[in-house]
């Protein structure tokens, strides 16, 4: 009884885990980046382009 009771909470955290980590996830493409800057351009180009 005692190791069906343990293994039972270990699966219960196993599941929690996995959906925590499911809900947490970024729901949009947009979500990780902040700026509107494009992902490959640097400060300086930007800043002395023309």
């Amino acid at each position: 009884m005692r190791i069906k009771m343990i293994l039972l909470a270990i699966a219960y955290v196993a599941v929690s885990v996995v959906l925590l980590a499911i809900a947490y996830q970024p729901q949009s493409p947009g979500a990780m980046q902040k700026t509107d800057r494009l992902a490959g351009s640097s400060f300086l180009v930007e800043r002395f382009a023309g």
